[in-house]
């Protein structure tokens, strides 16, 4: 009983110290100042210490090494505190953003129409069951980022303990399992959301960010082609109707909750769009203002259909949101901020101009340099170095090199595309880790076996895409 006590107010003081990195983030995004960014950086110190009990062996392990390369930078930089200040702006910037975003997937925990079109996408018939949740993932992770897989994933292993003398429920649900994967993997390379864009444009200078989601979408898009045939020629003989059983009867599609999430996704983009046009504000800082307004308005939306009062279902959801489900979030934001830090802090750490002439980078051909950047930050990801943090620290490496052989669009798209592949391709990515957690799968397992050909297949893609796109 004693330790409970003891914990309740390190609990509220974890959420007001949440709070804190989302408000004075946001706070120097819009307004500047040195001042602002400290007091952010102060905050996301405090989120640490406290969210340490709440912690694992991997946010250990890159809290040492966040350390470690703190230490080294002190040693060798030329100039450590303005290398260390970048790499924690980096580190309180994703803290943040996380953060922010998961207000609105907490917002989605209690809509109706969420569950609906989440159960929709999950009990469709083989034929449409990758298309189906490869592309619903793709575009609710336009909202829910991360969220989605919490949305759908929990509705897919139910479906399989629900059937446990089905033959084909193992099958079922590592089908679903595997493109539930994929869609979240691919819509990091175009989603106008997505946290690996965000952090790459900061990084690279001379992004064309609305070319970098017309590619991006379109690699999506054949990517998710690509997926479907190898779903449906692997599992070709392991089908109710090759077995002789009766077909899964689909669930319609919920025409108004199909609606309610287009208008959800429409009035977010007319937040981002009013305040970037309003303040001057980037795409990274309008998305983040615009989050906690559309979570307020979603749960004013919601109570209608309750029996409470507006002004009681909101609060008992924005105090449930504060107290519950932030906290829940401190992890995950911990290791994006961890991964901030390691990628800007690695970099920094980097002779780029020395790296640049060994590998002979001015005379390297594009095509060879933007197939090389998406194999390196796969290859990376093995190494229990997560995809974020290996997207920036090749976008900050990349972003300080004297030349480029590749335009600027190109190369941020390449270090996406190497996070994507890497997602289906590395047990430490995040996606890779939630699933593994929910679901009870090994993350060796969802990738290496499940997702082995699939990713080899992709990156045959990017290369001939690399190389269309380079003729183009």
């Amino acid at each position: 009983m004693g330790d409970r006590r003891r914990l309740v107010p390190i609990s509220s003081l974890l959420s007001i110290a949440l709070l804190l990195v989302m408000a004075l983030e946001i706070a120097h995004l819009v307004w500047g100042g040195p001042w602002l960014g400290t007091l952010a950086h102060l905050a996301m110190l405090g989120v640490t210490l406290l969210a340490l009990p709440r912690c694992g062996v991997r946010e250990a392990y890159l809290l040492t090494l966040c350390a470690v390369l703190a230490g080294l930078l002190w040693s060798y930089h030329a100039d450590p505190w303005t290398a260390a200040v970048r790499a924690l702006d980096q580190a309180v910037f994703l803290m943040a953003f996380i953060l922010t975003i998961s207000l609105v997937q907490e917002a989605a925990q209690s809509s109706r129409s969420v569950a609906r079109l989440g159960m929709y996408l999950a009990r469709q018939p083989g034929g449409r069951r990758f298309l189906a949740l490869y592309g619903g993932t793709n575009i609710m992770a336009v909202v829910f980022n991360l969220g989605t897989l919490s949305l759908l994933a929990p509705l897919v292993r139910r479906a399989a303990e629900e059937a446990p003398d089905d033959p084909l429920a193992p099958v079922r649900e590592r089908r679903q399992l595997s493109a539930l994967l994929r869609g979240f993997a691919w819509s990091v390379i175009w989603s106008p959301t997505a946290v690996a864009p965000l952090a790459l444009l900061g990084l690279i200078e001379g992004i064309d960010r609305p070319r970098w989601i017309a590619l991006g979408l379109a690699l999506a898009l054949i990517v998710m082609g690509v997926g479907w045939a190898e779903d449906r020629l692997r599992w070709r003989g392991q089908n109710a109707a090759a077995l002789g059983l009766p077909p899964l009867k689909p669930v319609a599609l919920p025409q108004t909750a199909t609606l309610s999430f287009a208008a959800i996704c429409l009035v977010f983009a007319t937040l981002v769009g009013v305040l970037m046009g309003a303040t001057g504000l980037g795409v990274p800082a309008s998305l983040m203002a615009a989050a906690p307004l559309l979570c307020v308005g979603w749960l004013i939306v919601q109570s209608r259909s309750q029996t409470e009062t507006t002004s009681r279902f909101v609060g008992e959801r924005l105090h449930d949101i504060v107290s519950n489900g932030l906290p829940q979030s401190a992890p995950a934001s911990v290791t994006l901020a961890c991964s901030g830090f390691v990628g800007i802090a690695g970099a920094a750490l980097v002779p780029v101009e020395t790296v640049s002439e060994a590998i002979g980078l001015e005379t390297m051909s594009p095509w060879l340099f933007l197939i090389g950047t998406t194999l390196s930050v796969t290859l990376l990801s093995q190494f229990a170095l997560s995809p974020i943090m290996m997207a920036v620290f090749f976008g900050a490496v990349l972003g300080a090199m004297p030349v480029l052989p590749a335009d600027p669009t190109l190369t941020a798209l390449a270090v996406a595309a190497g996070w994507s592949v890497s997602t289906t391709f590395s047990p430490f990515a995040s996606g890779v880790i939630f699933l593994a957690r929910v679901t009870g799968h090994p993350g060796a397992r969802l990738t290496y076996v499940w997702n082995g050909l699939f990713t080899g297949l992709t990156v045959l893609v990017l290369a001939a895409a690399y190389w269309i796109m380079l003729q183009a």
